[in-house]
């Protein structure tokens, strides 16, 4: 069957739409990624996973921010609304019988800083039911400022409290085993399901909390640099951390070795 011009400009539309979410179209973040010696969030996915196994789940995703940023801002800067997430195969060359399948959610810090939208809440909460449903092992990446504000197409929002990502993470306890992975800075909403994970792995370079400084400023406890919030050696002495790893490349293995 012969393909028309108006299938192969789609066709053409949907393969730029999809290059644009990648690393080699967003250079500029990944350089300020790989200034501060931190990787990329597919350059995680990808030493995590097995090659060729990805299956990514609302790639075109942006933010939900149609009302104050044009369409080449909303593809480029909010790519994929800042969570990547998917199913693959992880250690399938050591585990057979389909047992190496897992569901992936990586926060993408390069975008937003890692918060959370309503279209990236949607992804979350479709991973998760696909996860129980398919009774798969999670790992998740969870570096991020926690929730956004600026997410304006959305009228009505309850403060957050209609997302049902937080409830869904939690009802996969006992269910499928969560392993949680951070590096950078993690707070709020981020850190709520950093914690959450049945083991939890961090880097040394990691500042876990359950508020940032804004709102720690706001609350009238003080002005505090985002280091100095929740330091990944405090956490791991008191228990809050499984294991410290040294770096990303460090704490995927460890992802690896635990799955």
């Amino acid at each position: 069957m012969s393909t028309g011009p108006i299938q192969t400009d789609a066709q053409a539309h949907l393969d730029q739409a999809i290059a644009e979410t990648l690393d080699a179209a967003r250079t500029a973040a990944q350089d300020k990624r790989h200034a501060k010696g931190f990787r990329t969030a597919r350059e995680n996915l990808y030493d995590l996973i097995d090659d060729g196994s990805f299956i990514e789940y609302g790639q075109l995703a942006v933010a939900a921010q149609r009302g104050r940023r044009d369409s080449a801002s909303l593809r480029i800067d909010t790519a994929a609304d800042g969570v990547i997430t998917g199913t693959a195969t992880v250690n399938a060359e050591l585990i057979t019988n389909s047992k190496s399948d897992v569901a992936v959610a990586i926060y993408d810090y390069s975008v937003l800083a890692g918060t959370q939208g309503f279209f990236h809440h949607q992804k979350l909460d479709r991973i998760f039911d696909l996860a129980e449903r398919d009774h798969l092992p999670f790992v998740m990446y969870t570096e991020g400022g926690g929730g956004r504000p600026g997410d304006t197409d959305v009228k009505v929002s309850i403060a957050g409290l209609n997302s049902t990502s937080f409830s869904r993470w939690a009802g996969l306890t006992g269910k499928v085993p969560r392993v949680t992975v951070n590096n950078g800075y993690c707070f709020a909403g981020n850190a709520a399901l950093f914690g959450a994970g049945d083991v939890r792995i961090a880097t040394k370079s990691s500042s876990i909390g359950m508020a940032g400084p804004a709102m720690i400023e706001g609350g009238g406890l003080g002005v505090f640099h985002p280091n100095e919030i929740g330091p990944a050696n405090t956490l791991c002495n008191a228990g809050a951390i499984d294991i410290l790893a040294e770096d990303e490349a460090h704490a995927t293995a460890l992802a690896k070795c635990v799955l």
